[in-house]
């Protein structure tokens, strides 16, 4: 990884991690768990659909890191409140494009390097259901913003169809998540969820169309503040 990634990646995160500060910088002194902020970090994967029958490989599977907090405006074992969070990915692959070798006919194996950038801050309200104080599961719904940005680039010389290229934009969408929460003490346990987006994002480039959506799943740490 370069320098300048290895920066973007350390910059990125620490506002992943901070994405969440309006909802819980509220003060949680004297608050017992029922009453508690809940937030969570975690590692995970994003399944994009590989939709060119010429790129070898299956759907894209894209790392990234994410953190979310949830205050609750009411209720006890069934709560209900407000939420937000960021996500953030820096992935790289390589992949053989199978590519035209010229007028003589024929294709040619191309390996090209797919390098993408992904961030996106999402809010909106959840629910959840806490049956004691060791279990949580939760449920969250709202808009996202998103921007990312997409490279492609051969490795070595090829045939005028596979050309360097590079995309990035901003959109909008929606997402849904749910989550579950197992404490081993008052303020830490173990997170695992899902989440589902929906966005305006798309890229098109040599390597076929690329819609910046679809299904998360992840894994991490939880707490109560």
């Amino acid at each position: 990884m370069s320098t300048r990634k290895l920066l973007l990646l350390i910059v990125c995160t620490s506002f992943i991690l901070f994405s969440a500060t309006p909802v819980l910088s509220q003060d949680t002194k004297g608050k017992d768990t029922s009453q508690a902020l809940a937030g969570q970090a975690f590692y995970g994967r994003m399944v994009v659909p590989n939709s060119n029958a010429d790129l070898s490989g299956d759907d894209y599977e894209i790392n990234f890191l994410g953190a979310a907090g949830q205050s609750p405006l009411g209720g006890e074992t069934l709560k209900y409140g407000l939420e937000a969070g960021g996500v953030f990915s820096l992935d790289s692959s390589v992949r053989q494009l199978a590519a035209s070798s010229g007028s003589g006919g024929g294709t040619v194996a191309v390996s090209v390097d797919i390098n993408s950038l992904m961030i996106d801050f999402f809010g909106g309200g959840f629910v959840s259901f806490e049956p004691s104080e060791r279990i949580r599961l939760s449920t969250g719904v709202g808009p996202l913003l998103i921007y990312a940005s997409r490279e492609t680039e051969p490795e070595v010389t090829v045939p005028e169809q596979v050309t360097a290229q590079s995309n990035s934009g901003f959109g909008a969408g929606l997402y849904a998540r749910v989550g579950f929460d197992l404490f081993f003490t008052k303020k830490f346990g173990l997170h695992i969820g899902a989440r589902r987006t929906a966005t305006t994002l798309s890229f098109e480039d040599s390597t076929g169309e690329v819609s910046i959506e679809g299904w998360q799943y992840y894994a991490g740490l939880a707490f109560r503040f």
